[in-house]
């Protein structure tokens, strides 16, 4: 055997070792959710975007803007699998056993990157996903032929194949026990308002969120979502110069105090105006006994006594500390 063929051969080895262990530390890197070929395909983007990398803010955005044209591979070349995310939304979701092929662009169908403000809000989930599982069952509307107590039977009875098709869904597990059911339909409703789909909802959703609680806004936005200091948490143009802020800032106060609770706890108030002394929850119905409510008026509008204040009879005002 002539040495060239020997050095062929060995090249040869050489190439199939490194192609075993390859497949090895694909294999040693799957998961339910990782495979070897989703691994194998992930890496090819992130060698694609290393040689050819996003050019610029706005190829950046467009990108993200046509993210429902990306696949779940490009997604997690750059942003990861997101299974160990510390987002709720996220480990609920991705760790689900009912959606083992649960892809980035099915939530995030087009991603803005555009900065929220007064006038204009990124949007980066697709609502109208979420509907599909978190959304009232059609068969428990009124008219409907089917009755309260028909989800606690076995729907994989009929529904199964053909009958079925509906659960043809990528993302969705073949195998789906039926004490599942009742979940999706209309076990994990959430509550939407169609106001958020409404071109006016960033001007009115504070007036919303003051009247109904935010509890109920935390019913979504508290599982990852919670994106309101993204606003919130900068001043807002009213507050500048900060001079003539300091001297209107009482009247604004006066209008809708509780407009100031969005960012400010009584604490904040308290800095300046002390003459809220520890206990004044308790002792503040004698005050206003005493003296009316004239000086209340002076930073409170009459919303941010009826936090607690139901209407104006003394009935409703806890007693005075003893």
């Amino acid at each position: 055997m002539s040495q060239s063929t020997r050095l062929a051969r060995a090249k040869l080895g050489v190439v199939l070792v490194l192609l075993v262990a390859l497949s090895l530390a694909l294999l040693g890197m799957s998961t339910p959710r990782r495979n070897p070929e989703r691994t194998w395909h992930t890496w090819a983007w992130e060698v694609r975007y290393r040689l050819f990398p996003v050019s610029g803010k706005a190829q950046l955005a467009e990108l993200h803007l046509d993210a429902y044209r990306s696949s779940r591979e490009q997604c997690v070349a750059c942003h990861g699998d997101k299974t160990s995310s510390k987002l709720l939304v996220h480990d609920i979701h991705l760790r689900s056993d009912l959606l083992p092929n649960l892809a980035c662009p099915d939530c995030h169908r087009r991603v803005d990157l555009a900065r929220r403000h007064k006038t204009g809000a990124g949007v980066w989930v697709d609502v109208g996903f979420c509907k599909k599982c978190h959304s009232a069952y059609p068969g428990g509307r009124i008219g409907s032929h089917m009755r309260a107590n028909d989800l606690d039977a076995d729907c994989t009875m009929c529904h199964t194949g053909a009958r079925a098709i509906k659960h043809a869904q990528p993302y969705l597990s073949q195998i789906i026990p039926a004490s599942r059911c009742r979940g999706c339909h209309g076990g994990r409703v959430l509550p939407w308002t169609p106001r958020h789909e409404q071109a006016d909802w960033l001007q009115t959703h504070g007036k919303e969120a003051l009247r109904d609680g935010t509890d109920r806004c935390f019913a979504c936005h508290d599982f990852g979502l919670k994106f309101c200091d993204d606003c919130h948490g900068r001043k807002p143009a009213s507050h500048f110069p900060v001079a003539r802020w300091r001297a209107v800032h009482p009247t604004a106060a006066r209008i809708e105090t509780r407009a100031c609770a969005a960012c400010h706890k009584t604490t904040f108030c308290q800095k300046c105006h002390v003459n809220h002394e520890n206990g004044w929850m308790q002792t503040h119905p004698a005050f206003v006994d005493q003296h009316g409510t004239s000086s209340c008026a002076e930073c409170h509008s009459a919303s941010w006594c009826s936090y607690c204040h139901t209407s104006g009879s003394s009935a409703t005002r806890p007693a005075p500390a003893s």
